[in-house]
C-alpha cells in the first residue's frame, strides 16, 4: 500500500509537470517603456543585445602575393609580416622553421559590436553618452547608418574610399545597396569605429525580412544578418 502510495504521488507530480504552463522567456525592460523613460540600465541592454546591435568575430583573410598586391594596383594590402635572416635559413633549418611559422601564424581577432543605428540605438547612446560623431548634423534622415566598433585602427588614411566598395547590405532577390559614405573614426586605444552609410532613397520594408551587412576593413571581413521584422519597437519599423 505504501509503495503504492509512493507511485500515485509521483504520477500526479509528473502529470502536474506535464500541464503546467511554460512561462515565456522575459522581455528586456526597454521594450515595454517609452524611450524618455530609459534608465541608464535600458540603453545598456539595448547596446549590448537587441535586434540592432550584434557582436562577430571578423574573418582573417589570407595575406596577398607580391603579384596580387601588383595586380589590384595597392603594394601595401595584405602585406604578412616578413621572415628577417633566420627565415632565410642563415641560422639553421630549426630556426627558419620556426621563423615561417610565426609569420603565417594569425592570432583569432577580437569581437566587433555591428549596430544598426536606428532611433532607438541612437537614444540608447546618447543616454550613455556613446553617440558617433559621424551621426550628427541630421545624417540619420538621409542614410541607414551602420557602425562597425572595436576594430583594429586601419593603417592608410585614404582606406574610407576603398571600404565603401567592398562593403554592402544583401536583400534577398535584390540589387546590394552600396554606401554612399564611410567614416572612419579613430580613436587612442588602437581601436577604430567605422560608419557605414547607405542611401535611404533605396527603401528597406519588413517585406525583406533580413538584410545582410557585408564588409572588410584591411584584411577583416565580417557580415552579420539582421531579421527585419525584429527590428520594431512601439509598434514601428525602425531602421
Amino acid at each position: 500500500m505504501r509503495r503504492m502510495a509512493r507511485c500515485c504521488r509521483f504520477c500526479l507530480y509528473v502529470v502536474a509537470l506535464q500541464i503546467a504552463p511554460i512561462s515565456p522567456a522575459e522581455e528586456p525592460a526597454w521594450k515595454s517603456k517609452p524611450i524618455a523613460q530609459w534608465t541608464a540600465e535600458d540603453a545598456q541592454a539595448v547596446l549590448a543585445d537587441s535586434p540592432w546591435v550584434r557582436h562577430v568575430v571578423p574573418q582573417r583573410l589570407r595575406d596577398l602575393s607580391p603579384d596580387e598586391r601588383r595586380n589590384g594596383g595597392n603594394m601595401e594590402a595584405g602585406i604578412g609580416e616578413g621572415v628577417g635572416l633566420a627565415g632565410l635559413g642563415l641560422l639553421g633549418p630549426r630556426r627558419e622553421a620556426e621563423a615561417l611559422a610565426r609569420t603565417h601564424a594569425k592570432p583569432t581577432p577580437d569581437a566587433v559590436a555591428v549596430r544598426w543605428e536606428s532611433a532607438p540605438v541612437r537614444a540608447a547612446e546618447r543616454r550613455t553618452g556613446q553617440t558617433a560623431p559621424a551621426l550628427a548634423s541630421g545624417l540619420e534622415d538621409a542614410y541607414y547608418a551602420i557602425m562597425v566598433s572595436g576594430i583594429p585602427v586601419p593603417r592608410r588614411w585614404n582606406l574610407a574610399r576603398e571600404l565603401k566598395g567592398i562593403a554592402c547590405l544583401k536583400r534577398y532577390r535584390k540589387k546590394d545597396l552600396k554606401p554612399s559614405r564611410v567614416e572612419i573614426l579613430r580613436g587612442n586605444t588602437g581601436l577604430a569605429t567605422v560608419v557605414y552609410l547607405f542611401p535611404r532613397s533605396v527603401e528597406i520594408t519588413r517585406n525583406d525580412q533580413s538584410v545582410e551587412f557585408v564588409a572588410q576593413i584591411d584584411r577583416l571581413f565580417l557580415e552579420q544578418f539582421f531579421n527585419v521584422k525584429e527590428m520594431r519597437f512601439m509598434g514601428q519599423l525602425q531602421l
